[in-house]
């Protein structure tokens, strides 16, 4: 994804402050994302113990809750990172005066919104892919209870 000649840090210089404060947001929804997964999964295992059907059926649908708020928070910061790549790829097209032949010029600065882009949706993959994961897990304990309620 990134070339030997150009390190992370030279692709974070040229990101604009709007790029950066997105950076930030991300980086919080990422720590908030591990850690309620990791809260949620502890609390499932700690359910496993438990064998009052009545007692398990809120702490469940808490759980779920909460995984559903996980997935809208991940789907709001995607939407935010589309706004802030189409805003910045305008920035594209700015130029300094210094001679060059314009298109290449265009080009090579699309190549940093573009590995910018890839990066931020290897994370948005690695955050679904968290998500993804909980949920199941949620759903796995909820069938195992109706499966264990008598009909």
């Amino acid at each position: 994804m990134f070339n030997q000649q150009e390190s992370l840090g030279s692709i974070v210089e040229n990101l604009s402050t709007l790029a950066l404060l997105f950076c930030l947001i991300l980086a919080l929804v990422v720590i908030y994302t591990l850690f309620s997964a990791t809260l949620i999964v502890m609390r499932l295992r700690s359910l496993r113990t438990i064998q009052n059907d009545n007692f398990l059926r809120k702490p469940l649908a808490l759980l779920n809750h909460r995984s559903a708020n996980l997935r809208q928070i991940i789907v709001a910061v995607f939407y935010l990172f589309g706004l802030t790549f189409f805003l910045q790829i305008q920035n594209a097209y700015w130029t300094p005066e210094n001679g060059r032949p314009l298109g290449p010029m265009k080009l090579e600065n699309f190549r940093g919104y573009f590995r910018f882009g890839a990066a931020i949706f290897l994370v948005f993959l690695l955050l679904h892919a968290v998500q993804c994961f909980v949920s199941c897990r949620i759903r796995t304990a909820i069938l195992r209870l109706d499966a264990r309620v008598p009909q």
